[in-house]
Protein backbone atom coordinates (compact mmCIF):
# COMPACT_ATOMS: atom_id res chain seq x y z
CA UNK A 1 0.00 0.00 0.00
CA UNK A 2 1.24 3.05 -0.98
CA UNK A 3 0.33 6.82 0.95
CA UNK A 4 0.63 10.19 0.04
CA UNK A 5 1.70 11.49 3.21
CA UNK A 6 3.09 10.66 6.50
CA UNK A 7 -0.23 11.85 7.90
CA UNK A 8 -2.02 8.96 5.41
CA UNK A 9 0.40 6.17 6.74
CA UNK A 10 -0.25 7.14 10.61
CA UNK A 11 -3.63 7.07 10.25
CA UNK A 12 -4.30 3.92 8.23
CA UNK A 13 -1.83 2.88 11.53
CA UNK A 14 -4.48 4.48 14.09
CA UNK A 15 -7.59 2.37 12.44
CA UNK A 16 -5.65 -0.78 12.56
CA UNK A 17 -4.55 -0.29 15.79
CA UNK A 18 -8.17 0.29 16.69
CA UNK A 19 -9.57 -2.90 14.81
CA UNK A 20 -6.36 -5.00 16.76
CA UNK A 21 -7.65 -4.81 20.03
CA UNK A 22 -11.62 -5.99 18.82
CA UNK A 23 -12.51 -9.73 19.27
CA UNK A 24 -11.87 -11.32 15.44
CA UNK A 25 -15.06 -12.60 16.10
CA UNK A 26 -16.51 -9.31 16.59
CA UNK A 27 -15.80 -7.24 13.94
CA UNK A 28 -16.83 -4.16 15.74
CA UNK A 29 -16.92 -1.01 14.71
CA UNK A 30 -15.79 2.51 16.36
CA UNK A 31 -18.55 4.80 17.07
CA UNK A 32 -18.84 7.82 15.27
CA UNK A 33 -18.19 10.02 18.59
CA UNK A 34 -14.51 8.23 18.84
CA UNK A 35 -13.54 8.98 15.59
CA UNK A 36 -15.21 12.81 15.29
CA UNK A 37 -17.69 11.91 12.72
CA UNK A 38 -19.55 14.92 11.08
CA UNK A 39 -22.07 14.75 8.67
CA UNK A 40 -20.08 17.76 6.65
CA UNK A 41 -16.60 17.93 4.52
CA UNK A 42 -13.47 19.10 6.17
CA UNK A 43 -10.92 20.62 4.11
CA UNK A 44 -12.59 19.30 1.07
CA UNK A 45 -11.78 15.69 2.85
CA UNK A 46 -15.37 13.33 2.40
CA UNK A 47 -16.33 9.70 2.99
CA UNK A 48 -16.82 9.17 -0.31
CA UNK A 49 -13.34 9.68 -0.84
CA UNK A 50 -12.34 7.53 1.91
CA UNK A 51 -10.84 4.04 1.43
CA UNK A 52 -12.89 2.53 4.32
CA UNK A 53 -16.08 4.03 3.00
CA UNK A 54 -18.43 1.14 1.17
CA UNK A 55 -20.70 3.38 -1.49
CA UNK A 56 -23.43 0.32 -2.01
CA UNK A 57 -24.23 0.37 1.88
CA UNK A 58 -23.38 3.86 2.64
CA UNK A 59 -21.49 2.44 5.35
CA UNK A 60 -17.98 2.48 6.96
CA UNK A 61 -15.86 -0.57 6.95
CA UNK A 62 -14.49 0.68 10.93
CA UNK A 63 -16.89 3.11 11.94
CA UNK A 64 -20.80 2.33 12.87
CA UNK A 65 -23.92 3.41 11.27
CA UNK A 66 -24.88 4.90 8.38
CA UNK A 67 -22.43 7.16 6.95
CA UNK A 68 -22.94 10.35 4.88
CA UNK A 69 -21.02 10.42 1.93
CA UNK A 70 -20.14 14.23 1.96
CA UNK A 71 -19.40 13.63 5.56
CA UNK A 72 -15.70 12.82 7.55
CA UNK A 73 -13.97 11.53 10.12
CA UNK A 74 -10.67 11.02 11.75
CA UNK A 75 -10.20 7.79 10.54
CA UNK A 76 -9.81 9.44 6.38
CA UNK A 77 -7.71 8.03 4.08
CA UNK A 78 -8.13 9.09 0.62
CA UNK A 79 -8.53 6.34 -2.03
CA UNK A 80 -5.95 6.31 -4.64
Amino acid sequence: MKFQTRRDFFKSLAALGIMGFVAPAAYAKVPKKQVAYQETPKNGETCDKCIHFLPETNGCKVVEGSIEPKGWCSLYVQKR
